[in-house]
């Protein structure tokens, strides 16, 4: 018999019957629409074998810190699984983790046979639901929250007010979480490794300098606890650079909400606004370009020239 589990969040679970894997009928079903604006009854609790259930590649968090899973496993064998995983059917009969990678490996460690589940409907994007999944229910490290918001924002054209809602936080909050985005990535890779973390808020700090030379010196300075060294950014001055940051974006995208007068049709044009939004998102956060992309941005690059010539000829 599976163990009982703990209805904790009464907002997250509903109360509609569901049918078990194994034909036998489980006490109550889930939804998670109330996560992601999912109708009603998207998904049901069911009992499946562990080895059936495979990893999400769409898991946000990076480290999980092996003390922790330590007592998460003990409280699992000792009380059993208090919430469920959530998992997606495949289209092979196996099933995709969504949301619960924590209490997966610890189940799996423990050699158990079967784990509860939210079976997820096909409706809902599992991107999604692990990245609010991941920000509700567990301690990501002040950098995975920056890229579990940006990727809300990005997936579902959340504004911030709209993510801090989602997450419950302040918007200012959400604001200067994400410029942590803009940090230079030796700062995160050493962040990474540091015993006593820094708190947020220094992060926030170091996030608002002007430059990538002042965000590390004043990151090295940090860890080498050198109190000498100021963070200068006031909390006037990082609101201003977060709500700039933040402003520029939603510029973005209002000019892509709305296609002027156009020579192409309007499929077309907007098409050309959402490459062109994607290229300027690419220019603030550039990576080693592959030999497909170099070929699609020349090809791109000598049909654009062409157009303008022929526009430019009075011919």
């Amino acid at each position: 018999m599976p163990p009982k589990i703990q209805r904790s969040n009464p907002a997250f679970f509903g109360t509609k019957p569901a049918t078990v894997a194994t034909g036998e009928p489980e006490r109550r079903a889930s939804t998670v629409g109330v996560l992601v604006g999912a109708p009603e009854n998207a998904a049901r609790i069911v009992h499946l074998p562990v080895d059936l259930v495979d990893d999400n590649p769409h898991q946000t968090r990076t480290h999980f810190d092996p003390s922790d899973l330590a007592a998460l496993q003990q409280s699992i064998s000792t009380h059993g699984l208090q919430q469920p995983i959530g998992v997606r059917q495949k289209d092979d009969g196996r099933y995709r983790l969504v949301f619960g990678e924590r209490r997966l490996r610890c189940v799996r460690a423990l050699g158990q046979r079967t784990i509860a589940c939210v079976l997820v409907g096909a409706e809902l994007d599992d991107a999604e639901i692990t990245v609010v999944e991941n920000m509700l229910r567990t301690d990501l490290n002040p950098f995975e929250q920056a890229d579990a918001m940006a990727l809300l924002k990005e997936r579902r054209g959340c504004t911030n007010v709209d993510v801090g809602r989602i997450v419950g936080m302040d918007r200012s909050d959400v604001s200067r979480t994400l410029l942590l985005r803009n940090l230079p990535a030796e700062i995160r890779a050493e962040y990474e490794q540091q015993a006593e973390k820094p708190a947020r808020y220094k992060l926030w700090k170091i996030a608002a300098l002007a430059s990538p030379e002042e965000q590390i010196a004043a990151w090295q300075a940090m860890i080498g606890n050198d109190e000498a060294v100021t963070l200068a950014a006031d909390d006037q001055a990082l609101d201003e650079r977060a709500e700039a940051d933040d402003g520029r974006r939603r510029d973005i995208r209002r000019d892509s909400s709305a296609v002027t007068l156009s020579a192409f049709s309007l499929r077309v044009a907007r098409h050309f606004q959402r490459s062109r939004d994607a290229l300027l998102a690419f220019q603030d956060k550039p990576k080693r370009l592959e030999d497909s992309d170099r070929q699609m941005l020349s090809d791109m690059k000598a049909a654009i020239e062409k157009i303008l010539a022929v526009d430019a000829d009075p011919a």
